[in-house]
């Protein structure tokens, strides 16, 4: 007795010219590109930077190099002709520190939201205007809680108005939602030879997801992440 199967599926053909012009989900990325973030050994990393039109995650406990990685992205989109924002929770920002990391600050959309919860619906607005190439949404050093939804609006503002959104944690906390996610280190001090001066710290970069591969997952790898790679950035100390 032979058993039929309860469905039959009929998959439709596609006219020729109509299926030249689909772009496999594979290959959004690599359309959408990339955007520096003002360190090279990021960038490197990252395969040219931050996933533009995408939601990122950058995590590090304090005095990791976090909030320079954070700076720099923000002073090279400038330096690139492209418009910005920094929601900043419990207002941490220090404009001395901003524009030594080359922010011009009549340049920066500075907001200073009391706690996660404005934080994130204040960078939702900023970035549902539209009109923004890079948002940094910087929570501080309490690993927030937010709920779900929050992440998607978030991830989705940023695919529609084509922003480059990079949120600052403690811990990570975007998960799943964030194109390309990296943890740096607490950072090294790194002294000069002679006489032994204080001439920077160093931290270690680890990135802990990634869109950008598409290749077959090792046996180790877990199903929302990819291999980690690492590098190593400096940040002088020197004036």
């Amino acid at each position: 007795m032979s058993v039929r199967p309860a469905l039959d599926l009929v998959l439709p053909r596609l006219d020729p010219e109509l299926a030249s012009q689909l772009v496999p989900a594979r290959r959004l990325e690599e359309r959408r590109g990339r955007r520096p973030s003002g360190v090279r050994g990021l960038d490197q990393l990252l395969g040219g930077g931050w996933p533009r039109a995408a939601l990122a995650e950058l995590s590090g406990r304090r005095s990791s190099g976090r909030t320079a990685i954070l700076l720099a992205s923000l002073g090279r989109a400038i330096a690139a002709g492209e418009t910005v924002a920094l929601v900043d929770v419990g207002g941490t920002l220090d404009p001395r520190r901003a524009e030594a990391s080359g922010i011009p600050l009549p340049r920066l959309f500075w907001i200073r939201a009391d706690g996660a919860g404005q934080a994130l619906k204040a960078t939702d607005l900023v970035v549902a205007a539209g009109g923004f190439d890079l948002v940094a949404l910087d929570l501080g050093d309490v690993p927030p809680r937010p709920p779900t939804a929050a992440w998607i609006r978030l991830k989705h503002g940023a695919e529609r108005q084509g922003t480059t959104i990079v949120v600052a944690t403690a811990a990570r906390a975007v998960g799943a939602f964030a194109a390309a996610a990296v943890e740096v280190s607490a950072a090294s001090p790194v002294f000069s030879p002679a006489p032994a001066l204080l001439e920077g710290l160093r931290s270690t970069i680890t990135r802990e997801r990634t869109h950008r591969e598409h290749g077959p997952r090792s046996p180790e790898t877990s199903e929302t992440e990819s291999e980690a790679r690492c590098a190593c950035v400096a940040f002088t100390c020197r004036s």
